[in-house]
């Protein structure tokens, strides 16, 4: 047996892994041929009397099938418009996952409104339905679903919960771009669905950006008003109409968003790919294996979760990833992110001291968040993280497959 690097033996890999490289010459031209223009015609990147932020807006939504997309500046502003179009009055409930990024947690708050969490599923992190069917009250007025680290949730099940109870149903496509469930996009089943595209999801619009895909006409004009101070849209009213975020995504952003669209189907497929070689790779080990993947779903893989059963093992769970990252394996202990144990919820640190929307006499009750979700703890207990992208290579894989070979093979009971 080989000696672990860990213990002082020789490491199975000494050169970094690669990094991700997302700008290319494309990307680029589209910038220049854009600045060109901006030079010679007085222009500052203003999406009003340009043509890329229009454009990005109809082609994102015939990438999905989707009659409307509203292009914004960030993936938390897209949750917060999406919210927004349903026009919630305040202290009603709103039902999210509890492993999510605070962005989509927080817009909840910033109407006015209360988070309650459905539990997970303790295999895949995503949504558990049966757990969303006991949160549902009479004051819940929407659901935010996470498509958690690239895997659709069970969309189809929670959409059909949604709509026996008619209550909007919000999809956050942040990690899940061109995920499918049952042959269909995430992002197409909901009433509304946000994606991210900062700079580290499977396309971006210059770093940040986000977009707000519906089918309902009248929330997509909600949703472009919304993010835009409440201008009037399709309205005879000449000044705003409600309260709203300056929330608008420029051409720069959009010239470098359309492009990547392009490329997102080969970027996806590259993923899946190497995916497979993964799970082939470690089909005979006993102690890890990739996460469950539902019935139907193909995932788009923006982080690769991996299941650990620490009971076959001598060593425990930190133990074990730690051993990997001496071989020189990147890779991390958890995905940690428990909406409710975060400093700022747990202390309620919205608006100054009030504690509002919580302490609203228009709510008038206590919530009790902790301990709530004790499958979302068990999820993340019992996985592992190595990021994962196109950027990597049959080596890559070839060497992760080793390294976790060899960690197992000295810590196996």
């Amino acid at each position: 047996m080989s000696q672990l690097a860990v213990d002082g033996g020789a490491k199975v890999r000494s050169t970094p892994f690669p990094r991700r490289i997302l700008v290319g010459e494309e990307e680029i031209d589209a910038v220049m041929a854009l600045m060109n223009k901006e030079r010679s015609s007085g222009g500052g990147f203003d999406r009003y009397g340009g043509e890329h932020v229009d454009a990005y807006e109809r082609e994102f939504a015939t990438y999905h099938g989707m009659a409307f997309a509203t292009a914004v500046s960030s993936g938390t502003a897209a949750v917060h418009t999406a919210l927004s179009a349903l026009r919630l009055d305040i202290t009603q409930e709103v039902i999210s996952a509890p492993i999510t990024d605070p962005g989509g947690v927080a817009p909840i708050l910033w109407n006015n409104c209360i988070p309650i969490f459905a539990d997970t599923d303790q295999e895949t992190m995503n949504m558990d339905p049966a757990s969303l069917e006991a949160r549902i009250t009479p004051r819940t007025k929407a659901i935010i679903v996470t498509h958690l680290t690239g895997q659709p949730a069970q969309i189809d099940q929670l959409q059909a919960i949604a709509r026996t109870h008619g209550i909007p149903l919000i999809e956050d496509c942040a990690q899940a771009h061109a995920a499918r469930l049952n042959g269909q996009l995430v992002g197409t089943f909901g009433d509304l669905s946000a994606f991210s595209l900062m700079g580290g999801k499977h396309h971006t619009a210059g770093g940040q950006g986000g977009m707000v895909l519906t089918n309902n006409e009248e929330l997509y004009w909600n949703a472009k008003r919304f993010a835009d101070r409440g201008k009037p849209f399709n309205s005879a009213e000449r000044k705003n109409l409600f309260l709203g975020m300056n929330y608008r995504m420029t051409e720069l952003e959009a010239v470098i968003g359309r492009t990547q669209l392009k490329k997102l189907d080969q970027v996806v497929a590259k993923r899946r790919a190497l995916a497979g070689m993964l799970a082939q790779g470690i089909a005979d080990l006993r102690s890890v294996r990739l996460q469950k993947i539902i019935e139907g779903a193909e995932p788009s893989y923006w982080l690769m979760l991996i299941h650990i059963d620490p009971a076959v093992l001598r060593k425990s769970k930190a133990e074990f990833v730690a051993a990997c990252a001496a071989e020189g394996m990147p890779i991390d202990l958890h995905y940690d992110w428990i909406a409710y144990e975060s400093p700022w919820f747990r202390q309620r640190a919205n608006y100054g001291q009030t504690e509002c929307p919580w302490s609203c006499p228009y709510y008038g009750r206590e919530v009790q968040y902790e301990g709530t979700c004790p499958n979302a703890r068990r999820a993340i207990d019992a996985h592992f993280v190595i990021p994962w992208h196109e950027g990597y290579g049959t080596q890559e894989v070839q060497d992760i497959v080793s390294i976790l070979h060899k960690v197992e093979a000295a810590y196996l009971r």
